[in-house]
């Protein structure tokens, strides 16, 4: 579940007062830090996991670009070519980035090499000073190759599944968060109160959460990433938990079955 959606369902459970991300963010970290402390784990907070997120992307070739123009302030198209062939006169235009119609791809200048790559997808982020930063997505219609303004920030794409089920979000997060805003809106949150209460024991109930685990199991995980990073080539380490898996519940246990007397020929042995 992405920070985005968890903001959507946050807003639908207090009863739609439009919260944005910036305006719960300190409870969304205090959710991470009570579960820290109950079950002896290291989870990063909130805000870590977007910094970490960030560096992943940063990465990642097909993130998004900066624009040096506004696409709602100036007309600013995508330029597009309908074959490869005509695209080849692209970099002499000085275009960063274009759209080819014969093989559905964008491509976007690497500076470094001076070469483009291709992407499926294009995303765009215009930085004003003193102003919000503003998202677009490319979008595709009939012949034309344009912005259109995002209503998501991709910085809370992050997934918190990275680190946490989504049963730990629905059951504990949510209604803590819920509860939190509630309490300092002057609401009564008895109700939020109880959910996080029984979600959270339901939880406990259910996994079983070590305080460290060998980093070589979850070595291909990104919640452990930079700690693999710093602990090349020995791996066998034990490493403070940082994030929650499906595969750490434990199975239902039956209740015990005593024997009598006559059972396996009596008492003796």
């Amino acid at each position: 579940m992405t920070i985005n959606e968890m903001i959507q369902n946050i807003n639908q459970a207090v009863n739609y007062p439009a919260l944005a991300y910036s305006d719960i963010s300190l409870y969304f970290d205090m959710a991470i830090a009570e579960l820290n402390t109950t079950l002896h784990t290291s989870i990063p907070t909130v805000t870590q996991m977007i910094s970490e997120y960030e560096q992943r992307m940063s990465k990642v070739k097909n993130k998004s670009i900066r624009l040096d123009k506004d696409p709602e302030v100036v007309n600013y198209d995508i330029p597009s070519f309908d074959t490869s062939a005509n695209a080849a006169t692209a970099k002499t235009l000085g275009y960063r980035f274009y759209f080819v119609f014969e093989t559905k791809k964008f491509y976007v200048l690497n500076k470094v090499t001076n070469t483009y790559y291709a992407c499926d997808k294009l995303d765009g982020f215009y930085v004003k000073e003193d102003a919000d930063t503003k998202y677009y997505t490319s979008c595709i219609i009939g012949d034309e190759v344009f912005w259109i303004k995002s209503t998501v920030d991709n910085i809370l794409e992050c997934d918190l599944a990275d680190y946490l089920p989504d049963e730990w979000a629905l059951l504990w997060m949510i209604p803590y968060i819920c509860y939190k805003y509630t309490c300092r809106d002057g609401g009564t949150a008895t109700t939020f109160a109880e959910e996080m209460t029984q979600g959270f024991q339901q939880l406990q109930e259910t996994y079983d959460v070590p305080a460290t685990v060998c980093l070589a199991t979850y070595a291909d995980r990104v919640a452990y990433t930079k700690l693999v990073e710093q602990n090349l080539p020995n791996l066998n380490i034990k490493v403070p938990t940082r994030a929650i898996y499906q595969d750490m519940k434990h199975n239902r246990v039956s209740n015990a079955i005593f024997g009598g007397m006559y059972d396996r020929g009596g008492f003796d042995d």
